[in-house]
């Protein structure tokens, strides 16, 4: 898909976790994706058709293009969405593109082979957007809770493991040296800086849901992962709390 001037595009969705993964620990996670998650900003479905109508449309969805021969996926957002930080696609399936915006102001630059460079969110950025897509789509699959396992398992591998004995003792500390629960919680603590209050009343909203993180835990696969995430959620209220953020009720 050729750039368009004026509009912001990012990395995002599987092919972004790839690259972390093997950016921090030399390998790609197990589970494996052919197709790549673009997401850009447009100011309404027009602009967005124009920019879709450029490149082969893959079958009848509105927002998937064949880009040389690799299916591409585009995710609007920006001043396309409702109230809320919502899209709704023409067949009414509706989105929440809360996270992109804040994804791109904290996006890191990745310089791939022949000198090709793509933008990819932080990895609060992307941890962020994972939970957010689980909560539009735990009803079809699991792939997003098991990516976000991934991601928050990041957090106590290769050099955020070295910062939990190091600058970050403090945290592994809390949690009886236990790495998994502190990186996590380290994790969570990076989030609430990517978003304005009204950003964090619904991830704050999200994460009060026991029934929802209930069932997020027992579709992260993992026996740890109700700790992990229950660090990871306390990492987000401790910093949301100290900064006096918690909204109203």
């Amino acid at each position: 898909m050729a750039r368009e001037a004026g509009v912001d595009y990012l990395v995002v969705g599987a092919t972004a976790r790839s690259l972390v993964s093997f950016d921090l620990l030399g390998r790609s996670p197990a589970r494996q994706t052919r197709d790549v998650d673009i997401a850009a900003e447009v100011g309404s479905w027009g602009e967005f058709d124009n920019l879709v109508r450029k490149s082969d449309r893959h079958g009848n969805s509105a927002h998937k293009c064949i880009v040389e021969g690799v299916e591409v996926d585009v995710v609007p957002y920006g001043d396309i969405g409702q109230e809320g930080r919502r899209i709704v696609w023409s067949d009414d399936h509706a989105m929440n593109v809360l996270g992109f915006r804040e994804a791109v102001h904290t996006a890191q630059t990745v310089l791939l082979p022949d000198g090709v460079t793509i933008r990819i969110p932080s990895i609060p950025a992307l941890a962020l957007l994972k939970l957010l897509a689980w909560v539009d789509r735990h009803y079809d699959d699991t792939r997003d809770a098991l990516d976000l396992a991934t991601m928050i398992g990041w957090y106590s591998s290769g050099k955020y493991v070295e910062r939990l004995y190091g600058e970050d003792l403090h945290v592994l500390e809390k949690f009886d040296y236990e790495p998994p629960p502190a990186g996590a919680w380290l994790l969570g603590s990076h989030i609430p800086a990517l978003l304005d209050d009204d950003g964090i009343a619904e991830l704050l909203r999200i994460l009060d849901d026991d029934e929802l993180m209930g069932r997020l835990a027992r579709d992260m696969g993992s026996p740890r992962a109700a700790l992990v995430l229950q660090a990871m959620s306390r990492g987000i209220r401790d910093v949301v709390d100290e900064a006096g953020r918690a909204p109203s009720t």
